[in-house]
């Protein structure tokens, strides 16, 4: 008697761990969906953002369009030559956000010392009818690089623009600060 009852304890337990195991195979399955259902948004949120980087910059006939969150460079033809573009570190300043401006040159030379223009503000309508509102500018400077491919990183401060607010970042009139260094128009 006592056999069988062990053997009754046992069968008991058997059963009662693989009830647990399913129920944390099931949690960690929960978990797992829920992990992904958030990386598909942010994916979505990355593609839409992108899209719309790429209708603006298609349409630009002055600088070049970026979209913070679309995490993706757009290149530039500028007088210091064929640069790509990209923002990273996007951080809530007090009123509004501070970002770094990525610069790479195509070429194998250095950069030269350079200024520009960024401008910033929020797109109403859509890609293909938009209006540019509450639109802000500032000029920087870029000193020269000395490694060649350059990589350039500038902060910037975008007052009156948070992370979270569907906005834009245009960057125009590169210029080298010696105008010898002007490449020829293409």
């Amino acid at each position: 008697m006592t056999k069988s009852y062990l053997r009754i304890i046992l069968v008991t337990s058997l059963v009662s761990l693989s009830a647990c195991a399913q129920q944390t195979e099931v949690r960690q399955m929960k978990s797992e969906v829920g992990s992904l259902n958030k990386e598909m948004t942010q994916l979505t949120d990355q593609t839409v953002k992108l899209t719309q980087q790429n209708a603006l910059n298609a349409k630009s006939t002055t600088g070049v369009y970026l979209l913070p969150g679309s995490k993706t460079p757009a290149r530039l033809n500028s007088q210091i030559g064929n640069l790509q573009m990209s923002l990273s570190s996007i951080t809530q300043e007090a009123n509004g956000s501070r970002v770094m401006l990525i610069i790479k040159g195509e070429s194998n030379d250095p950069l030269p010392a350079f200024t520009g223009k960024v401008e910033w503000g929020q797109i109403q309508g859509t890609t293909d009818n938009y209006q540019e509102v509450n639109v802000q500018s500032q000029q920087f400077d870029a000193p020269a690089s000395v490694l060649a491919p350059s990589d350039i990183s500038i902060p910037l401060q975008l007052s009156g623009l948070s992370p979270n607010q569907p906005g834009f970042v245009r960057i125009h009139d590169i210029q080298p600060v010696d105008p010898s260094q002007a490449l020829p128009a293409q």
